[in-house]
């Protein structure tokens, strides 16, 4: 009887344990993202909040992108994404790096938000923020 009951308890500890997996930065990367906002590279008195629905869009799928601005595609290809250690970049701090066809850059994944640092903004790069959709 001993046995049967630690055997249970065992079996419910494992299977806890297989249900508490971490979400992946692939699986929280996949869908559909829409700018909201950016940062550098403002021309004075110009709004820098995105309306939704313009069409300003990343998608990912598996390890393909593509980039859409005003709802046509700009640029699609593959990625890959790698887990960083907290890197500064302006007022903010990157998670993670993306490679674009061959071109890097900072990022800061959450499970509703994407930030993609192209450069700093002090040396004419980019702030950009996505939603996710």
């Amino acid at each position: 009887m001993k046995r049967i009951f630690y055997t249970s308890i065992i079996i419910c500890l494992l299977l806890s344990a297989a249900g508490c997996k971490k979400e992946s930065a692939e699986t929280k990367l996949n869908g559909t993202w829409e700018l909201t906002h950016i940062d550098g590279i403002q021309v004075a008195g110009v709004n820098p909040d995105f309306e939704t629905g313009k069409g300003n869009l990343l998608k990912f799928s598996g390890q393909n992108y593509e980039k859409y601005i005003g709802g046509q595609l700009v640029s699609s290809g593959t990625f890959s994404i790698k887990k960083e250690t907290e890197v500064p970049v302006n007022n903010n701090k990157a998670n993670y790096s993306i490679l674009f066809n061959n071109e890097k850059l900072l990022v800061n994944l959450s499970a509703k938000q994407l930030i993609v640092f192209d450069g700093v903004i002090a040396a004419d790069g980019t702030e950009s923020t996505y939603k996710k959709q």
